[in-house]
């Protein structure tokens, strides 16, 4: 996916190209939090302190995660359970991760 909206299509060269070009890689990241209109997500973080295990729609298995990190409220629906959302976080550069969370353990922190 990322490697045909760049025109690179071997993902090695892509990642290269992005780390050895750090405003590339900081314009790329920055599509990822925003919306349709081009609107950035809210910034949540989960309620409490240390590290929790949550749901990674990625990985499809519980991921351990630091509940202080900064997260991107996604304008998603969750079909199964209207309690729950869905959360993003770049977790590591260009592997981004989505996490699926109850509404009530989020908390709004705002704009950075």
């Amino acid at each position: 996916m990322v490697a045909e909206n760049s025109g690179i299509k071997s993902k090695a060269k892509l990642l290269k190209y992005l780390y050895t070009n750090p405003d590339k890689l900081a314009i790329k990241l920055a599509k990822f939090i925003k919306d349709k209109e081009g609107n950035a997500l809210p910034q949540v973080r989960i309620k409490g302190e240390g590290q929790g295990y949550y749901h990674s729609i990625n990985h499809k298995k519980l991921v351990r995660v630091p509940r202080s990190a900064e997260f991107y409220l996604l304008p998603w629906a969750n079909e199964d359970d209207d309690r729950k959302c869905y959360i993003y976080t770049h977790y590591n550069w260009m592997m981004g991760c989505i996490f699926l969370v109850y509404k009530s353990d989020i908390e709004h922190i705002g704009s950075n």
